[in-house]
């Protein structure tokens, strides 16, 4: 039996299965680092997007407070005009005739 031959057949499935392994972890390495790339790349996203939700949250707030203050002003300006209005229903209009 020829020794080269023998030992031939036996390298090249032994050398196939070797490859095979480290192709496989190669592999799951590079998804690993996809996966990785990926999460942080959604962490900065979530995290500009807390940071512009605090934002409108603050400027929702500050609306929010307009509207009182404007609400309260109007109450006191209507009330106003009706004192002025009460005022006003017992004098006659002078107009004048050409």
């Amino acid at each position: 039996m020829d020794w080269i031959a023998a030992l031939g057949y036996i390298i090249a499935p032994v050398s196939s299965i070797i490859t095979w392994f480290v192709g496989r972890k190669k592999s799951r390495n590079d998804f690993l680092r996809e996966m990785q790339a990926s999460i942080d790349l959604l962490a900065t996203r979530n995290g500009n997007l807390i940071k512009e939700v605090t934002e409108l949250r603050g400027e929702n707030m500050r609306l929010r407070l307009d509207v009182q203050r404007l609400a309260a002003e109007n109450a006191k300006m209507s009330k106003e005009i009706e004192g002025l209005n009460s005022r006003l229903k017992n004098i006659k209009t002078i107009t004048k005739k050409g």
